[in-house]
């Protein structure tokens, strides 16, 4: 099973197995996810499953971080509210936010922006 190529299916088994289901809260686009994976060579369950254990802890630790008020009811508004502890003023990520979250604790921040489709960033 370790061997076989990931599939949007094995994804968010994977995830949901080293992160707690509360992360399932959003649609999840596999197919996109999967393209950015495959982008940075990671294509088997094995390779993603080492890489989310990798980055679990540093992950958390950021879910950890507290944000202005103004912040939490700004994320509130605009996004899914399963996702937002108002009494804390922190958020979870959704799995979506997981996996690019190991992409970029991997590989780092310029890497994952530069590869990841319709990013901000502009080539000089």
């Amino acid at each position: 099973m370790d061997a076989e190529k990931l599939t949007g299916q094995s994804l968010q088994k994977i995830v949901l197995s080293v992160f707690r289901k509360c992360h399932d809260y959003a649609g999840l686009d596999a197919s996109e996810l999967l393209s950015e994976l495959e982008d940075f060579g990671i294509t088997t369950n094995k390779s993603f499953r080492l890489l989310m254990k990798k980055h679990r802890r540093a992950i958390l630790s950021d879910e950890k971080q507290k944000m202005l008020r103004a912040e939490t009811l700004d994320l509130l508004r605009q996004f899914n509210p399963a996702g937002i502890d108002v009494h804390s003023n922190t958020s979870r990520f959704a799995v979506s936010g997981l996996v690019r979250g190991a992409l970029e604790k991997e590989f780092g921040w310029d890497a994952v922006v530069e590869k990841v489709p319709g990013s901000l960033v502009t080539s000089d």
